[in-house]
């Protein structure tokens, strides 16, 4: 019988500081794949982004789920599920006040990441100004009318001066526009996806997708607020070096998912 284990990448499985994935979460995973366990990637990201920095470490992978719960993909990345946005809604979102007040509006599609720059406070300048992402083409520059035109957008996210602020747009999103989003927190970012789409609910779309597997058991792993639904609901884990908002909900706490792999092996 195997087991399913899903992990959150950013401050998770892998640390910005020194922009690795520590051997001991390396090894771990491949010995937990050896045995016949999956081991799945769970990101608010988009897949390009994820991707360009899984392609640097010696990380081997079953699944991914991106944006959040709204991609799902195969060890190939191919799509096998997605869930875009309503069309209506999304542009009376894009061109409301909760977006105008936006650092940025970042559009995702399962092909492709395009955003606007609304502030030189944006932390997504890192693209298109640090040596790390020169000649990139994870993500380019475009306005609203060409996202809206172009993308089959899957998410967008927004940033603002304090969490607090994102906070309190966070309610008016899933309040105001008939209900056609869920808003996931993230500190000071909101990543909107469709109604009722978060990490939660892209495992069970996943664990949907693979009903002929019986998995004995179904471990989750996460640090931050957008994982604190499938930390919920799945009883699982987070680490030492997370937000409180993961650590509150967690079943146990481990100094790295290679520990908690280990412990579960």
């Amino acid at each position: 019988m195997k087991n399913l284990l899903i992990s959150d990448f950013d401050g998770t499985l892998y640390f910005h500081d020194e922009a690795i994935i520590p051997q001991i979460n390396i090894e771990a995973v491949n010995k937990w794949r050896q045995q016949g366990n999956l081991f799945v990637l769970c990101s608010g990201r988009d897949v390009h982004s994820l991707m360009h920095e899984v392609n640097n470490q010696k990380l081997s992978y079953d699944f991914v789920i991106c944006n959040n719960g709204g991609t799902i993909f195969d060890k190939n990345l191919k799509l096998i599920k997605s869930f875009p946005l309503n069309k209506i809604q999304l542009e009376k979102l894009v061109h409301s006040d909760i977006a105008k007040e936006s650092w940025h509006i970042l559009f995702s599609s399962a092909e492709k990441m395009r955003t606007t720059i609304n502030s030189p406070k944006s932390q997504l300048l890192k693209y298109f100004e640090s040596e790390k992402y020169k000649n990139q083409d994870i993500i380019q520059k475009i306005s609203v009318e060409q996202a809206l035109a172009e993308m089959n957008v899957i998410q967008i996210s927004l940033a603002y001066e304090t969490e607090e602020i994102a906070n309190n747009y966070a309610k008016r999103i899933n309040s105001e526009f008939e209900g056609a989003f869920l808003a996931n927190m993230n500190l000071n970012c909101i990543d909107i996806c469709a109604k009722g789409i978060n990490k939660a609910q892209g495992v069970k779309e996943l664990l949907n997708l693979q009903k002929d597997k019986y998995f004995e058991q179904v471990l989750t792993i996460g640090d931050a607020q957008n994982d604190v639904p499938m930390i919920k609901e799945f009883e699982g884990y987070s680490l030492n070096s997370a937000t409180m908002h993961a650590k509150n909900v967690a079943t146990k706490l481990y100094d790295s998912v290679g520990e908690m792999l280990l412990d579960n092996l």
